[in-house]
């Protein structure tokens, strides 16, 4: 059964030209609450098509999550050590006392902006990560930053043996049945994705089938922090194997319980944000009235997940923001009432007290 208050909020933020189109997927664990796709893929009454539930979207920096799932993996196959400085995997890699755990926490205190360097070509660039030095003492605070989950990547790939995309296509898309998550996707799919943005800067096209993210792009579209393309239905399957396992449920094994727990703790307490390894956690910006410990990410073209542990929630929403350009982000607060539309739905259908439904103060 749609959630009318959903299809509401979207059809208004398309009226904004917030995005042309959207697609919007809740679920309680394995059970489909709402899966609907609004709009077109873009403003073009032409060009553009209407958007469908399997619509493929440049999904951005939701490949972090990739990435981070994928080290975590290792992590429990007990190849990966969490507290291992990050030249243990990557010997050219100049600074010794960032760890693997800073990297997926957002605290290594590297900052180096990866767009700058998308003229360099792969070696140039990747050269100037491995030498780039913090710019203060990691773990002293949180700066989200591409640099972080693109290290984490070279990580992956060196303990896998493997390029970063086959590492993630074998540790996850296989095992989780991801049939429409992939970097670098077959043209022949091009009318089933989504086109971002008109790139005439640099590319002097509209990117449509190619990664939006300039230094992605420049890593020949394969990257720790961006690059990959996929659906809700497959971004669904993603999270629920993130859900803590039910006390009755069956283990798949995916990831350990205690891992599961581990990466969706805050690791920064005192700090400006709350991050678990790789999960953003409690921020209302675009999780809304999502109580206490959610956990979710977000993406720059448009996507974002929310997943609410202590109802077993998860919220997909895909979108194409940055068509026909990139603006300010408007969508982080269609997000955050697609979320509070969600909660209200589950709790009217479960009966439990809304007031259950609070915010940490204090957290951003």
């Amino acid at each position: 059964m749609p959630i009318p208050a959903i299809d509401t909020i979207v059809a208004d933020a398309i009226e904004q030209c917030i995005f042309p189109g959207a697609v919007v997927l809740v679920a309680h664990d394995a059970t489909l609450l709402h899966h609907a796709a609004y709009g077109r893929t873009t403003y073009d009454p032409v060009e553009g098509a209407p958007v469908h539930p399997a619509t493929i979207y440049d999904i951005a920096s939701l490949t972090k999550m990739f990435t981070a799932t994928a080290a975590l993996r290792l992590y429990d196959a007990g190849q990966l050590d969490l507290e291992a400085p990050v030249s243990v995997y990557l010997p050219s890699f100049h600074a010794r006392t960032i760890t693997v755990r800073h990297l997926l926490t957002h605290t290594s205190g590297l900052d180096l902006r990866l767009s700058a360097l998308c003229r360099n070509g792969r070696d140039a660039l990747l050269a100037e990560v491995y030498r780039t030095l913090p710019t203060h003492p990691p773990g002293s605070r949180v700066a989200y930053t591409n640099i972080n989950s693109l290290v984490l990547g070279e990580i992956v790939a060196a303990v896998y043996g493997q390029p970063l995309d086959n590492a993630i296509d074998h540790l996850i898309c296989r095992p989780l049945g991801l049939r429409h998550t992939a970097f670098r996707p077959n043209p022949a799919l091009l009318t089933q994705i989504a086109p971002t943005e008109f790139d005439e800067a640099w590319r002097g096209c509209l990117v449509h089938g190619a990664v939006h993210d300039e230094s992605a792009y420049a890593l020949g579209g394969v990257a720790g922090h961006a690059g990959l393309f996929s659906t809700a239905g497959d971004l669904w399957t993603l999270c629920r194997a993130w859900l803590p396992p039910l006390p009755n449920g069956a283990d798949t094994l995916f990831l350990q319980p205690a891992t599961i727990a581990l990466a969706t703790t805050n690791h920064t307490p005192g700090l400006t944000h709350a991050c678990g390894l790789g999960w953003m956690i409690d921020r209302p910006n675009f999780m809304g009235a999502a109580p206490a410990g959610s956990y979710g990410h977000t993406g720059f073209t448009g996507p974002a997940l929310v997943i609410i542990p202590h109802h077993r929630l998860i919220i997909v929403v895909m979108s194409n923001r940055v068509h026909p350009r990139r603006s300010a982000p408007r969508h982080h607060a269609i997000t955050a009432a697609i979320v509070a539309a969600a909660i209200e739905h589950h709790a009217q259908k479960t009966s439990y007290p809304k007031d259950g439904f609070t915010m940490k103060p204090g957290v951003l």
